[in-house]
């Protein structure tokens, strides 16, 4: 009656001592190993982070920036846009709201047909 209470006893110590515990130092393993990829992508990031930062404390880097950012032209340079407008039907039922796109596409076909006449000038901000 003794020796199957001490194999009980015995299992119950093993599972205690090695199984719970090397169950836990697995989870942890894969745990860190999580960690460690996130923290990975975090200084690449940083890196990142950090090279733009040196590019902006320079001149050619601010101009850089503002250029890519804002659009910003120097007083020398003009845009000039690299497609032209698609020739697009316009059928869109005779109701609210359609009829004020209808509207809008009415008046934007009249404004280019009148640049391209000559009678209008395309609204320039660089010019008072």
């Amino acid at each position: 009656m003794a020796l199957p209470i001490a194999i009980v006893a015995i299992l119950g110590l093993t599972v205690t001592f090695l199984v719970v515990p090397l169950r836990t130092w697995m989870a942890q393993r894969d745990m860190v190993e999580t960690r460690s990829g996130q923290y990975a992508a975090y200084e690449e990031v940083n890196d990142a982070l950090q090279d733009e930062i040196d590019a902006l404390r320079t001149p050619e880097g601010v101009r850089q920036a503002v250029r890519e950012q804002l659009g910003y032209l120097l007083p020398n340079e003009r845009r000039v846009p690299l497609l032209e407008m698609p020739n697009a039907s316009v059928t869109l039922p005779a109701r609210w709201p359609y009829t004020l796109v209808a509207s809008i596409v009415s008046l934007r076909e009249t404004q280019r047909s009148g640049v391209e006449q000559g009678n209008l000038d395309t609204y320039d901000p660089t010019r008072p």
